[in-house]
């Protein structure tokens, strides 16, 4: 357990000094991270003998693979092993880098090793779409790289599986890239920091992690990182177990990474894991915490002026042209809606900044309508919703209140004696470009 002082260092440390800094502190505090030496006895084989190129001259994609795992399996022979590798092949990164990869692998691929083999084509091709949204930070491009699996075993025999990327040369010979090390062994840290923050219940350091490399220039955007945090913590207290062993990655590409969570929960029916995927770009690093969101009661009800659009107090919101066109004027446009999917006919009313569909009747060279209202769209600031909520605010404001909006594809809903209300948000450069209520049975 991190006692409450030393994680006031490690608030102190991520805000100062950056992700270097956060690599620092977790070799400090984080020793139960780094790999245990492999209890088999030492081999007795000089590791060169182990990994010699065939053609004398360079490592072959087989051969380089075999290398990692024989680096994997035995801790004790790891600076043997880079004293083997071609220099030509290793000149990019440090023994330190080595080292600090291997370290990374062990923590993904825990057991022994059992196996490795090529990835199929549709296979490389799916996890290096990953990295070929980095490409302009990664030498080489991901299309000069080609993956292999390493298998293992647990002690509780658990089959496991775990992608590596091999970069390539000119010539097709494998090569420690410095780019793609660096890309996957920052964003790793950046995991075990994030988890360990969560773990030992640190809202300053998770608020750190959570606001590393942003600019963040308004109250409104700290007071959302700061929600975010309280409710990732609410959420992993007594869920999800983020300490040592209670995640493993699944895949990790230069700026993408896979992680899977063991769920703690008792509840009937609740999922043993949940997976969660960190990416980074530019140095920004960004979480994807699939956390449901239940839409707040005043978010159910749009407001023009201090006063209720429709009324909010009968079970089933309906419209009418002898109430809506003393209210809200004469509509832009009134028109028949297609509708396959009910017996209904629905139409659509159009006023400046609000749309509203209804099943039930209408005469649009009348003017008039009457039905039940399936959706109301607002796209204008005079339109709100019952919490403050309105077309032109900052993004930050839906993250104040539905932290994990993004992560639910802007969808917020709430049943409700068995009438589902959702709030749909449109989102254009971080702005609220539009917001829907979309109600149903």
């Amino acid at each position: 357990m991190v006692n409450p002082e030393t994680r006031s260092k490690l608030t102190r440390r991520v805000k100062r000094t950056g992700l270097l800094g956060l690599v620092l502190i977790l070799a400090l505090l984080l020793s139960a991270c780094l790999p245990e030496k492999d209890p088999s006895p030492r081999n007795q084989d000089s590791s060169p003998f182990l990994i010699r190129p065939q053609n004398d001259k360079y490592l072959r994609e087989d051969e380089w693979v075999r290398m990692i795992a024989l680096a994997i399996s035995h801790a004790d022979q790891r600076d043997n092993i880079w004293e083997a590798i071609p220099l030509s092949q290793r000149s990019e990164i440090s023994q330190a880098d080595f080292i600090r990869y291997l370290a990374f692998l062990s923590d993904c691929l825990p057991g022994t090793i059992t196996s490795f083999a090529a990835a199929s084509e549709e296979e490389s091709g799916a996890l290096l779409a990953h990295a070929a949204k980095s490409e302009k930070q990664l030498v080489p491009k991901s299309d000069q790289a080609t993956v292999w699996w390493i298998k293992a075993r647990t002690s509780d025999l658990r089959e496991l599986a775990f992608a590596i990327p091999l970069t390539l040369d000119e010539e097709g010979a494998p090569y420690f890239s410095g780019s793609w090390l660096q890309r996957q062994a920052a964003l790793y840290d950046y995991i075990v920091l994030y988890l360990q923050a969560l773990s030992t219940g640190s809202r300053e350091a998770l608020t750190a992690l959570l606001s590393y490399n942003l600019t963040v220039r308004t109250k409104t955007r700290q007071a959302a990182l700061e929600r975010r945090a309280d409710d990732l913590l609410a959420y992993y207290r007594g869920q999800v177990n983020a300490g040592k062993g209670g995640y493993r990655c699944l895949e990790m590409m230069p700026g993408y990474a896979l992680i899977e969570e063991q769920v703690t929960s008792n509840e009937a029916g609740a999922p043993r894991v949940r997976t969660v995927v960190f990416t980074e770009t530019e140095g920004i690093f960004r979480v994807e915490e699939k956390i449901p969101q239940e839409l707040l009661l005043p978010d159910g009800i749009f407001f023009l002026d201090n006063k209720t659009l429709f009324d909010s107090q009968q079970r089933e919101i309906r419209i009418s042209s002898d109430t809506s066109l003393a209210r809200l004027g004469i509509p832009l446009n009134i028109e028949w809606v297609e509708n396959e999917t009910t017996p209904e006919a629905d139409f659509r009313v159009t006023w400046p900044g609000l749309i509203v569909e209804a099943a039930g009747e209408c005469d649009p060279e009348a003017l008039i309508f009457e039905g039940r209202v399936r959706q109301i769209s607002i796209s204008h600031s005079n339109f709100r919703t019952g919490s403050g909520l309105k077309p032109g605010d900052s993004v930050y404001e839906l993250y104040l209140r539905y932290p994990f909006a993004r992560e639910n594809g802007y969808l917020i809903s709430l049943d409700d004696e068995g009438s589902r209300k959702t709030l749909a948000v449109q989102v254009e450069s971080d702005y609220i470009a539009r917001i829907s209520l979309i109600l149903g049975p």
